[in-house]
């Protein structure tokens, strides 16, 4: 029985799996999977021969209900919001595939692109997201749905959307349909160690008026010396959607 509380929508269509893991490299690799759920990801990952392989659930009931199966051995018991994952694979990296619970799934990206920028530990993620978040996720600037999470995501990964899955694939149907994005490291981040926190800052500023021009916003993080030299004025009649990733990136190495 699915928990709402866990934010459970089990994926019922078996046909989905293949198609949903067939970019994602598992022989031989590091594999971490939130959420068993009803098995439907984690015996294709199984059979797939990761290097290690931990299925991370946080529901009794269903860590009960697979004891006595042969996957046991591979369903970790833990909350992916509070768990280390450097301690589960010996600081080795790591890919992440999951059909994320829909409550927790923004909190879940922003701690794995902090775990990103602090240690580059994750080779790529596959992760199914309700629809709005993943158009907002996959969004270019000048849309209506660029803002915040577009920016830092684009720091550390290159995107491509897999699949989009209809509600009615899952159980209990969820009320809106969902996508599946990939996500590859970069060889190189896009912004330093240290800037992640002042970008993290810097796009709230930003996108929580994300309708005003920038000219106030700028005016109240940079000074006028900054301005002048960094030639901030040209960005003051814009709005926040219509800078793309790499100016936010600047201006976290400037402030």
């Amino acid at each position: 029985m699915a928990k709402k509380k866990f934010g459970q929508n089990f994926l019922i269509n078996k046909n989905l799996c293949e198609e949903i893991l067939k970019y994602e490299k598992i022989n031989n690799n590091n594999i971490l999977e939130v959420g068993s759920g009803n098995l439907a990801l984690t015996t294709k990952i199984i059979n797939k021969n990761p290097k290690k392989f931990f299925s991370l659930e946080i529901d009794d009931d269903l860590i009960e209900k697979h004891k006595n199966s042969l996957i046991s051995k591979y369903i970790y018991k833990g909350d992916a919001l509070n768990i280390n994952e450097l301690d589960l694979f010996n600081k080795d990296k790591f890919s992440i595939i999951s059909n994320l619970p829909f409550n927790i799934s923004s909190k879940l990206l922003i701690k794995w692109l902090r775990l990103q920028n602090d240690y580059k530990c994750i080779q790529s993620m596959t992760l199914m997201f309700q629809k709005e978040l993943a158009d907002r996720i996959l969004a270019k600037e000048n849309e209506k749905k660029y803002g915040r999470i577009t920016v830092l995501v684009n720091a550390f990964f290159a995107l491509s959307k897999i699949v989009e899955v209809n509600k009615k694939d899952f159980y209990p149907r969820p009320k809106v349909d969902a996508t599946v994005i990939k996500f590859s490291s970069l060889k190189k981040n896009k912004i330093k160690k240290e800037n992640f926190q002042k970008l993290e800052k810097i796009t709230f500023s930003f996108f929580n008026e994300r309708r005003k021009k920038n000219i106030n916003k700028i005016k109240k993080i940079f000074s006028k010396e900054q301005i002048r030299k960094e030639e901030l004025d040209k960005y003051f009649s814009l709005r926040p959607e219509n800078l793309n990733p790499n100016i936010y990136y600047l201006f976290s190495e400037i402030i």
